[in-house]
């Protein structure tokens, strides 16, 4: 499939442009800027063939019985090229939903900067890449979960910051931190469709999840919890109420 150009308008706010690893000096020239983007489209697996001595750099490949090389699924891309003709991926979401809008419970009223470490579910390599980001969690065991460094400071959204296998330091957005949501009652629960036994016990409960805005592995108006038992049940974020961001310890999800 072939690409297309567009446009499209940068957010406002420089900590969106700083969340997705572009350069502080990048980031201050492009804010609210309308830029020109190059738009790959999304591609289903095994739709392209390729000689092995053809094969894309960077991009995952499946292998069929004869060992010819096809492409896996390759997510939609967002690609701009800075003034010195360097090229940057930019979140997919940004074209179609926009940038998720800020929760005030992740702000925090402090009188000076502090910093803590925090439990950290990644999303997708997709995701990652979209923020510029070209390495993964190594596996441990968690589904790749690892410690997050949280920073926050007077009159600031939270910094939030991720050490790759490679040593590298990596910016997140703040909003992927895991959410500490408050569930409904058990009727609000029942009306999710959760079996009866599992509504009565959690109906009210704070519980944390992990959520990452824009990513295909969430879903855009609910929630994934963890019962416990090994069942993870759908509730729709309008009926939950975010009381706060980073761990929790009475139960996971």
């Amino acid at each position: 499939m072939s690409s297309h150009e567009g446009q499209l308008t940068l957010p406002s706010d420089r900590f969106r442009l700083e969340e997705i690893n572009l350069p502080e000096e990048l980031s201050a020239r492009l804010v609210g800027q309308t830029v020109a983007v190059e738009v790959l489209p999304e591609e289903p697996a095994m739709t392209r063939r390729f000689d092995l001595d053809n094969i894309p750099t960077g991009l995952p490949m499946v292998l069929d019985r004869e060992g010819v090389p096809w492409n896996a699924f390759w997510a939609s891309r967002v690609l701009y090229t800075d003034a010195e003709g360097r090229t940057w991926r930019l979140p997919r979401h940004w074209l179609s939903g926009g940038v998720s809008p800020v929760i005030e419970a992740s702000r925090y009223e402090v009188m000076h900067q502090s910093r803590w470490h925090e439990g950290w579910c990644p999303p997708t390599w997709w995701d990652l890449w979209d923020i510029n980001i070209h390495e993964m969690p190594a596996e441990d065991g968690r589904r790749g979960a690892g410690d997050i460094e949280v920073i926050v400071a007077p009159g600031e959204i939270p910094k939030a910051f991720w050490r790759g296998p490679s040593g590298k330091v990596w910016r997140i957005p703040h909003d992927w931190r895991r959410r500490r949501i408050k569930l409904p009652d058990c009727g609000g629960l029942l009306r999710n469709n959760w079996p009866q036994d599992i509504a009565e016990e959690l109906g009210g409960r704070i519980v944390a999840v992990n959520n990452h805005p824009g990513s295909p592995c969430c879903l855009s108006d609910a929630y994934r919890v963890r019962d416990g038992r090994g069942g993870t049940w759908p509730v729709r974020a309008a009926d939950c109420v975010v009381v706060g961001f980073g761990d929790e310890t009475e139960r996971f999800a």
